[in-house]
């Protein structure tokens, strides 16, 4: 594979486009990888309590509409970045920047795309690791007969087990380095068998489990339109988990589209993405939520403990539950391991382009993220009840860093070089087979609509939490 050498002045995004083409993924690799990256494992535990909770189909129609205004806007722009830089995140954005005529110490914002990606890999991988832990319970039978209580209590033991946790946090990410260091063609062949295996397996579930009972009461709990429930609240969560929920600002995007040819039409690349995030997130609430509701004496909640002491206590106590477990954990680990590859890719082509043998750069981003792991495995036992900041544990501030501050400010800052800085034509070349209307209905929602919304969801409240 041809190197690229990154220097502090950006390289014309033409000498890049016949490297960058060498790295081709492919259209489709493209989309299963970004979704991939997007159906992360907060899909599986809060997207469906949120969807029933907060007024269940108008709810649903609110998050598609917050999808389309703000989250795919940027997604966009991202792609755009992707697109006419055709590097990783610190080339892309310089040779943007010096299509627009800025300083290219802009490109220092490719580096805090980087971070982001950095920060959250290691928490998937973590409880990822989680769900091979239940997977080997399921496929060893321990789910028999077990109860509510007995469930709980076997999750917090887990917990503290940190060699358990550890050795399977490292099964998980030498896997993720193995497959990136294989190289762009091999990771598209994986992506192809991986993120579409992920949505056959979520159907077959949700036919198995439609003779259920508690299936219509879960299907009613999240489709009916219940305005009573729907508050300001709920227009807030809508807003802050569409935007989340794509990945938007961790890079993925504008690598990937990096790798695709020129003539890829974006707006459907991102619709298509945008389409099949939101239906795992639908699936993965119509397998969840018959099971939780089975159980009389737990209603369905947000977090980790519905997928690893709720269900294990209903796959127990179900005909064929057995079969139910295996195949859900090997959803959840495939989630992790579809969210945690295309999360590398920043880095190691960032190291790629500065020279380094791919497989080197692969073992250097699986080794910092490894590392930052042991902080989060010990976030749940030894360091529990260390507080960093304003009461929050390692993990839960690299969770409220990457989602409340990195990812909305990196966003924000897309959708000003986009919307505010780089030439009109250029943005409308990159949108060579889109339609007049929709290319200007994107670049305003993208200069007032979405950086309002982020200020108004994200940035405002992290200043006045930092002021007081």
């Amino acid at each position: 594979m041809d190197n690229v050498q990154e220097n502090t002045v950006a390289q014309p995004a033409s000498e890049l486009s016949a490297k960058a083409e060498a790295r081709w993924l492919g259209y489709w690799p493209f989309v299963w990888g970004a979704t991939g990256a997007a159906v992360s494992l907060i899909n599986l535990w809060r997207f469906p309590y949120l969807v029933g909770e907060h007024g269940g189909g108008l709810f649903l129609l609110v998050y598609l509409l917050c999808v389309i205004v703000l989250a795919v806007p940027i997604m966009l722009a991202e792609v755009l970045i992707g697109r006419l830089g055709r590097g990783n995140p610190v080339l892309a954005v310089a040779n943007v920047s010096r299509l627009s005529g800025i300083s290219s110490l802009w490109r220092l914002v490719g580096y805090l795309v980087i971070a982001g990606s950095l920060l959250i890999l290691p928490i998937y991988s973590v409880m990822g690791g989680w769900g091979l832990e239940y997977l080997s319970m399921s496929l060893e039978h321990r789910f028999a007969g077990i109860s509510f209580a007995t469930s709980k209590a076997e999750f917090d033991r887990f917990l503290l087990d940190q060699t358990s946790m550890l050795a399977w946090h490292s099964a998980l990410m030498m896997t993720a380095v193995l497959l990136v260091a294989a190289g762009i063609r091999v990771l598209a062949w994986v992506l192809k068998i991986l993120v579409p295996g992920m949505f056959i397996i979520m159907l077959l579930l949700v036919m198995q489990l439609s003779s259920l009972d508690d299936f219509s009461y879960a299907l009613a709990w999240m489709f009916s339109f219940r305005p009573e429930d729907f508050s300001w609240d709920s227009l807030l969560l809508a807003l802050g988990h569409g935007f989340l929920t794509l990945g938007v600002g961790l890079g993925v995007m504008m690598t990937y589209s990096g790798y695709l040819p020129k003539s890829s039409q974006m707006g459907r690349l991102v619709l298509r993405i945008s389409v099949l995030d939101l239906l795992i997130a639908v699936l993965a609430g119509l397998v969840a939520l018959p099971l939780l509701m089975s159980i009389p004496e737990q209603a369905p909640a947000a977090g980790p403990e519905s997928l690893f002491v709720s269900l294990p206590a209903v796959f127990g106590s179900l005909d064929g539950g057995f079969s139910l477990a295996n195949w859900f954990y090997i959803v959840v680990v495939a989630v992790a391991l579809s969210s945690m590859v295309p999360l590398m890719e920043p880095l190691v082509a960032h190291m790629v382009d500065r020279g380094w043998p791919r497989y080197q750069g692969a073992i250097f981003a699986g080794t910092v993220c490894w590392t930052i792991g042991l902080g989060v495995v010990m976030s749940f036992n030894q360091w529990q009840q260390v507080e960093l900041l304003d009461g929050m544990n390692f993990s839960q501030l690299l969770d409220y860093v990457t989602a409340n501050a990195l990812m909305p400010i990196v966003g924000m800052i897309m959708a000003v070089i986009v919307g505010w800085l780089l030439p009109i034509e250029k943005a409308r070349e990159a949108f060579q087979q889109d339609s007049k209307w929709r290319f200007q209905a994107w670049l305003f929602l993208l200069k007032y609509g979405a950086p309002l919304l982020i200020y108004a969801i994200f940035i405002m409240p992290m200043l006045q939490s930092w002021l007081k």
